[in-house]
């Protein structure tokens, strides 16, 4: 989880934001509720996310600090695309509808929380391409590269399957044979809720592509 970090606000903004703190997998809201706030996410991961017809989550995007959800909220009568939950424990800013609408009559306001708005869909068009053209090995490589840091066993990881294949994109069941994978070339060690890097420099070489691994 990313640490969090300071968010540059509008004035007109600051004072209207309720700072709120989540559990991992606390619900934020569910997809068909009236849209009563627009969220910024200031510390961890926020999942989106759909059903599908046989009931199964989808995972539609994972958002890091410093970007916008909720943006519902803007329309008359909006209502959630998406169901929304903490992936790992976080803080999000809430910004209810009506300080959201007395705010957009800033034009300070519109353009920031427009130049976020347009980030936000940027980065899921990214993330689609990443997801559709990289072999999973390499972005989960990545991911562990990203996310690792001192711990009482070495580099650790402290990422559970499942929050990795969400963060990733992919099945929990994809996750962990990779993460398998590279157990078996003692590049890493998988403990309960936590992965231990064993070999950083090789699974650096995976993440950038110059690994031999394949899924």
């Amino acid at each position: 989880m990313r640490p969090e970090e300071p968010v540059d606000l509008p004035e007109a903004l600051a004072d209207a934001l309720e700072p709120l703190s989540l559990r991992a997998g606390r619900e934020v809201f569910a997809e068909g509720e009236p849209a009563a706030a627009l969220y910024l996410v200031a510390a961890g991961w926020v999942r989106l996310y759909r059903l599908s017809p046989k009931g199964r989550e989808v995972t539609t995007l994972v958002l890091d600090p410093g970007e916008l959800f909720g943006e519902e909220a803007l329309e008359e009568e909006g209502r959630y695309a998406h169901h929304a939950e903490a992936l790992t424990p976080a803080r999000v800013l809430r910004l209810p509808r009506p300080g959201l609408l007395a705010a957009w009559r800033s034009a300070e306001v519109r353009r920031w929380l427009l130049e976020r708005i347009v980030r936000r869909l940027h980065a899921a068009q990214d993330r689609y391409r990443e997801r559709r053209y990289h072999e999973v090995l390499p972005r989960l490589a990545a991911l562990l590269v990203e996310q690792m840091r001192p711990g009482l066993e070495g580099l650790e990881v402290p990422l559970s399957h499942e929050q990795m294949s969400h963060r990733l994109g992919t099945g929990r069941d994809t996750v962990t044979r990779a993460l398998g994978a590279l157990a078996l070339r003692d590049l890493l060690e998988i403990n309960y809720r936590r992965v231990v890097v064993l070999d950083p420099e090789a699974v650096r070489r995976l993440a950038s592509g110059l690994g031999e691994d394949r899924e």
